[in-house]
């Protein structure tokens, strides 16, 4: 399946469970970066299908990120996630538009039943 899709994490150990996750799921074209400003700037250059973006990020964290893109007109399905999934971090990423919310561990059953309800797979 041939998608794009760019992972926003500062933990290595995230970016590589995912891209191993997102392969096992038949999506091999993962990018991973670990900064939000690098990402906003890899947005602006080039498209992507999908955005897995962490909430808590060393430079800007992921609301602002997602704010961005938003105002930045870029056209892309984001997905948040987090380690601390309180209900302000949910309810406040559904209202920014995000499509999703993926709660650290990530599960790959969670993360394709996600990835199915918004057209990824």
């Amino acid at each position: 399946m041939s998608k794009n899709i760019l992972v926003i994490d500062d933990a290595d150990d995230i970016l590589a469970l995912f891209k191993e996750l997102l392969s096992d799921l038949g999506l091999s074209s993962v990018t991973c970066i670990s900064t939000g400003g690098a990402a906003i700037d890899l947005l602006k250059a080039q498209p992507f299908d999908l955005v897995i973006l962490d909430i808590e990020l060393p430079d800007i964290n992921g609301k602002k990120v997602l704010d961005r893109i938003n105002v930045e007109n870029i056209n892309v399905p984001v997905v948040m996630c987090s380690s601390y999934n309180s209900v302000d971090n949910v309810q406040l990423t559904w209202e920014m538009g995000a499509k999703g919310f993926l709660s650290k561990p990530i599960d790959q059953v969670k993360l394709q039943n996600l990835l199915q309800r918004i057209g990824i797979l």
